[in-house]
């Protein structure tokens, strides 16, 4: 993936001024063509989630389609998805919430069986909820799933009404984060991501306020640079 100055500040969400100045001190690299910068998205996530491959990595260049190796490093806002977003969820039970978030064509493209991977969310249930309270849900398979044509994936469903999922507060949820991934380490991984960004009052408070898929895209990418930017600055 090749980005543009315009477009590498957007990504980043900092102004271009912002960029110019990590051009200038060395922190990243670019190449000037025809008189515009132009950034490799691979190595800018190098830099700033190290460990994450962008979608044109070297692995689908070798004519891999399923990247296999573990991500850690990779945020949260590389799996989602503004397509895989429901800001309208219509269940009001906790099989019902997980059958729209496993739906087929929610999945299509993602999972080689949305049934299977629905009876996996399931089954977790049974064990224990994954919900945290406060209003907010993890539903998740117990095991990776290895067929996945990704990486990881996070989805995201809000109910405006709220769900009985035997939160340990007692209070219903609102927000649905299912999340999966082909391997234990990327599960682990995003699940520490998915608590620290759930300790912001902040993002919780803002969450149920966005209107759009992509508002919900932007208000995690937000938190994540802010808090890329805390741990900069405590490191300094």
């Amino acid at each position: 993936m090749i980005l543009t100055l315009k477009e590498l500040a957007e990504y980043l969400r900092v102004n271009e001024r912002t960029i110019s100045r990590m051009i200038n001190s060395g922190k990243i690299q670019g190449a000037k063509i025809g008189g515009q910068w132009r950034f490799n998205g691979s190595q800018i996530d190098q830099v700033f989630f190290p460990g994450s491959v962008s979608e044109s990595s070297p692995l689908e260049a070798e004519g891999s389609s399923i990247i296999t190796h573990p991500l850690i490093g990779i945020p949260l806002s590389r799996v989602m998805s503004e397509d895989r977003i429901l800001l309208n969820l219509k269940s009001r039970d906790k099989e019902g919430v997980i059958h729209e978030l496993t739906d087929a064509r929610l999945l299509y493209g993602l999972v080689l069986d949305a049934s299977d991977l629905r009876t996996k969310c399931l089954q977790r249930e049974q064990v224990l909820s994954t919900a945290v309270g406060e209003g907010i849900a993890i539903p998740h398979p117990r095991d990776p799933i290895p067929t996945l044509r990704a990486s990881a994936a996070v989805l995201y469903g809000y109910s405006q009404e709220g769900v009985d999922f035997n939160a340990p507060d007692g209070k219903p949820v609102h927000m649905f984060f299912l999340v999966c991934s082909q391997n234990i380490e990327l599960h682990l991984h995003l699940m520490g991501c998915m608590a620290r960004l759930l300790k912001s009052s902040s993002f919780v408070e803002n969450l149920p306020k966005c209107t759009s898929n992509k508002e919900v895209i932007k208000l995690v990418m937000e938190h994540e640079r802010a808090e890329f930017l805390s741990q900069e600055g405590a490191a300094k």
